[in-house]
């Protein structure tokens, strides 16, 4: 349960950090049943043709005690038109002395050339991945490049996704819900309406034979999308995760941008909530 998520607030967290200018970075602070369990951290800038997302993320509060867990995971790639073309995929995840990889490798076309996954999965623990699952697919974080490219293009955040990590093989759908208005709360710099954007997968292989009460139970997947600076990019603002057994919920909680006053929550991402 721990890793999904984690995994998942990591990735809707994640931000294009695209070449060409100066960058922009944000901070996210994440709560489970009211828990604080995990600080993200993300850097970007906007770029019409290439872009280079990058997310890090480490355990806080009573889940660092029991699960030391620290991650860090980036793709880059360049824009066909509205679409993401992958160059290159890492993810790494630290627990404690052990560590997870995987590295994606991508031909000019954007097709999967090699895949180096250690520790290798456990037949015993994973169901099968398709044959030939790779083909056709983009990595978690250029779907996170495109849906960013499509919003500053048309204003809208939804799209369909043929997705492949190294480990899991999944297709995933985003569907634009119109706006929400967010309130204001010490545990974030933003208020305002945000475009709410719903997120639905489907696992086709890769995935843990024995599925957690928690994942069987996640409903409502949204993240939120906004300006936190007026001139700034549209980025992720929150994230919520409804479950039977608690919500996950995720706040932006500072941002730094060229020329402009640094903006920080009045929690600073301390205590529970």
């Amino acid at each position: 349960m721990i890793r999904i998520l984690l995994a998942v607030a990591l990735i809707a967290l994640s931000t294009p950090a695209l070449a060409g200018n100066a960058p922009v970075r944000a901070i996210y602070e994440v709560y489970f049943g009211g828990l604080h369990i995990l600080t993200a951290e993300s850097e970007f800038t906007p770029d019409p043709d290439t872009y280079a997302v990058t997310a890090r993320a480490r355990t806080r509060g009573v889940l660092d005690v029991f699960f030391d867990w620290r991650g860090e995971t980036r793709s880059a790639g360049r824009f066909d038109g509205d679409r993401a073309i992958p160059g290159r995929h890492t993810n790494f995840g630290w627990r404690g002395d052990r560590q997870r990889s995987v590295i994606l490798e991508y031909g000019p076309d954007g097709q999967v050339l090699s895949t180096s996954i250690d520790p290798a999965p456990d037949p015993e623990e994973v169901t099968a991945m398709p044959e030939g699952s790779e083909a056709g697919t983009v990595d978690p974080l250029s779907v996170i490049a495109e849906l960013s490219h499509a919003v500053a293009r048309s204003g809208s955040c939804s799209g369909e996704f043929a997705v492949y990590d190294g480990r899991r093989r999944y297709d995933l759908r985003v569907t634009d819900q119109g706006t929400e208005a967010l309130p204001a709360t010490d545990y974030s710099i933003f208020s305002g309406e945000a475009m709410r954007c719903s997120v639905e997968y489907a696992m086709l292989g890769g995935q843990r034979k024995e599925r957690s009460k928690y994942a069987e139970t996640a409903r409502e997947r949204v993240v939120y999308v906004a300006r936190p600076i007026e001139a700034g990019p549209a980025i992720p603002v929150a994230l919520k995760i409804e479950t039977d057994f608690g919500t996950l919920v995720a706040h932006i909680t500072e941002i730094e941008a060229p020329g402009e006053r640094a903006l920080r929550s009045a929690s600073n991402g301390r205590g529970s909530r």
